[in-house]
């Protein structure tokens, strides 16, 4: 790596630097080759590829893209009889939903190498109304910046620190020295946990598969979570962070309610969603069959079908959640169910290794594993169970709420109907049970 990460250098493994994508840019203008490009930059073509792939701007097409435009003759496809014009002219950009023919057309262009737009001769006139892929050299360095810093949120180190970081690092560990040896008998910045995760961010120019040891050991399979949380939604996350969060809350005066799970056996996709009223200290729990981003968005669904977009959207108007997996479809937990143009609720993420930024949340789940202890399968309950205990522990006097359960102050402060419509119900102080056998049948 060069003493600047902004510097190109002969090296394979060095940042790309706005110069070359300059250069890039150019070299797609003017229909040179993957290669050909690669060699002008000393780089290897994989680099180039993976450059254009994740750095190019998508433009969505304002026209209609059916293979069968030209030929096409058909009205009425929306119903509307008292409208005589073709389909194709009138209601262009409507073909898609309405017309059981549609079939989009893509570009021989983005078929093939290098899959973008830029020496397409219609682009430059601007005569094509298809979607367009083209890659620009200062766009592209401003998502390369944008995620070099999101990726370096977690580590408290400068760019200078982290380019000396990686001058005395890199080279030991391709002599085979272990990041322990390393960090015993070299004066760096960080801990020996926080050089593993540097590493394995490809932030240094050693990466894991240059750790003997790390090569060696096969990564931990999970039927819960897949592939790692940091690939699924580091760039969900832009604009959804937690400092987002403070800004928004600053701004707007509303609530917010924390999101989480709770899981039963490891070895059992069964999962609890729980949503938590930290200042009522109130609970809610939704039983997921799979502990998946599509069963926590059915749940959301499902709790907006019951209770009408706009109470859902009074009582969830943000939500708080951690940086687990299954919360990674972010815009499909943001739009409603009614109308999928509309918003239903704003999501933010908590720092990551920071649980207690949804601190009563975590806390609340305790209650949850007097009834359910860890480690116990969920299979057997079904959200039948799951309700009754969460009207058990919400009637549980708190100390915090001066003697009152979370009821007492939720039924203040939410309509009667949103307790109708989900069950929910304040049980008799001395019925209220938080034992295992509450559901035992």
């Amino acid at each position: 790596m060069s003493k600047q990460l902004n510097q190109s250098s002969e090296g394979k493994y060095t940042h790309l630097a706005i110069e070359d994508r300059a250069k890039i840019e150019y070299g797609l203008n003017h229909k040179h080759s993957i290669r050909a490009i690669s060699k002008e930059l000393g780089k290897s073509p994989s680099t180039i590829t993976r450059e254009i792939q994740r750095n190019s701007t998508y433009t969505k097409g304002i026209g209609n893209d059916c293979i069968y435009i030209n030929e096409c003759d058909i009205h009425h496809i929306c119903g509307n009889l008292s409208c005589n014009a073709l389909c194709k002219k009138r209601c262009s950009k409507t073909c898609a939903k309405w017309c059981a023919s549609y079939e989009s057309g893509s570009c021989h262009r983005l078929l093939e190498s290098p899959h973008v737009c830029n020496a397409c001769p219609k682009l430059s006139a601007r005569q094509c109304n298809r979607n367009q892929v083209v890659y620009r050299a200062r766009d592209a360095h401003n998502k390369y910046r944008e995620l070099l810093v999101e990726r370096r949120a977690g580590f408290d180190l400068t760019l200078g620190e982290l380019v000396d970081l990686d001058e005395t690092v890199s080279p030991l560990i391709k002599k085979g020295q272990s990041p322990y040896h390393i960090v015993q008998t070299n004066d760096i910045p960080v801990s020996l946990s926080t050089l593993y995760r540097i590493v394995a961010s490809e932030e240094l120019d050693a990466r894991d598969i240059d750790l003997k040891q790390k090569v060696r050991r096969k990564e931990r399979k999970s039927n819960r979570h897949g592939t790692k949380i940091s690939d699924q939604i580091r760039m969900a996350k832009v604009g959804h962070m937690y400092g987002d969060f403070l800004k928004y809350m600053a701004e707007h005066d509303t609530f917010h309610v924390e999101m989480d799970c709770v899981i039963g056996k490891q070895t059992e996709p069964a999962a609890l969603l729980t949503l938590h009223y930290p200042n009522l200290m109130m609970q809610l729990a939704i039983y997921l069959e799979f502990h998946t981003s599509a069963c926590v968005v059915d749940a959301l669904d499902t709790i907006e079908q019951v209770l009408g977009a706009e109470l859902f959207v009074e009582t969830f108007p943000v939500i708080l959640t951690d940086n687990g997996a299954e919360f990674s479809d972010v815009e499909s937990i943001e739009r409603s169910f009614f109308n999928r143009k509309k918003q239903r609720t704003k999501l933010f993420f908590c720092e990551p290794n920071r649980s207690d930024e949804k601190g009563s949340c975590e806390n609340n789940h305790r209650l949850i594993r007097e009834v359910i202890p860890k480690g116990t399968s969920l299979t057997a309950y079904n959200q039948a169970d799951i309700t009754l205990m969460m009207n058990h522990i919400n009637s549980y006097c708190r100390k915090k709420l001066f003697g009152k359960c979370a009821y007492d102050l939720a039924m203040d402060v939410f309509p009667e109907e949103f307790f109708d419509l989900l069950g929910l119900y304040k049980i008799e102080p001395e019925e209220v049970t938080l034992k295992p056998s509450l559901l035992k049948r």
